[in-house]
């Protein structure tokens, strides 16, 4: 994440951290839904990842890590973020139940870069603050998918939560995100203005298979997600929506 510095809004169930107005992360106090973008983001952690090691590019203040960990996956996570403030919180809120975690502050190619291992899954969830919005960095577009790529197993899976770009169509922008990838599939929401991307080298499920298997690992944590999603296929570019979630 980058920009304005996050402000911390208590809440009944935790805290969330917000920028420019939206949210970069809901920490919950126990694991469960957020009853946002970061449930769909857990779901397709949990049912796409072929093994159980998973990065987070964007990490904030580990958003999607309640939803998972109800839905009883046991990753082991690596997280990378530039701002250490929403890990702290997020180790405030969840040392009894946060499992196998890992963060390193730093900038998010160059810890990619370093990385030795492949991983099952790369998550990319980052996000820029300006001018009373947030918006999808250019290193998320043009730098990040090929290296996420080649930093993935053979049948590695990355996720990419897409918001706005500046000088982009959401077309373009998706275009390029996918372009180093064989097959995939977007998750569209009614509330929000993100786009969840699932790529992979490997065949992935057909698009109603997907939509049925999120909406089963939501509805397990009963979130409300179960009902505001839709699947299509990559060529599909549906209008524009309505709210829109930061990173992590």
């Amino acid at each position: 994440m980058g920009g304005a510095e996050p402000e911390v809004e208590r809440t009944r169930r935790g805290v969330r951290l917000l920028q420019n107005g939206s949210v970069l992360s809901e920490v919950l106090s126990k694991p469960g839904a957020t009853d946002s973008v970061f449930d769909v983001l857990a779901a397709a952690v949990h049912i796409f990842s072929p093994g159980d090691r998973a990065g987070i590019l964007g990490f904030a203040a580990g958003g999607m890590i309640a939803p998972l960990r109800a839905m009883g996956a046991g990753h082991r996570l690596s997280g990378v973020d530039l701002d250490r403030s929403g890990y702290e919180l997020f180790c405030e809120m969840s040392s009894a139940w946060q499992g196998d975690v890992q963060y390193t502050q730093t900038d998010a190619v160059k810890w990619l870069q370093a990385q030795r291992g492949k991983f099952d899954l790369l998550l990319e969830d980052l996000s820029i603050g300006r001018n009373g919005d947030v918006f999808k960095p250019e290193i998320s577009i043009n730098a990040l998918p090929p290296l996420i790529q080649s930093k993935l197993k053979p049948d590695g899976v990355a996720v990419f939560n897409l918001l706005p770009a500046d000088n982009r169509t959401w077309a373009r922008m998706t275009a390029e995100v996918r372009a180093p990838f064989e097959f995939g599939v977007q998750v569209l929401f009614e509330s929000y203005y993100n786009r969840v991307l699932v790529l992979s080298n490997e065949p992935l499920p057909t698009t109603r298979e997907v939509s049925r298997r999120l909406r089963e690992s939501l509805a397990v944590i009963d979130s409300e997600m179960a009902t505001d999603i839709s699947v299509r296929s990559l060529r599909i570019l549906p209008s524009l929506n309505r709210r829109r979630t930061g990173s992590g």
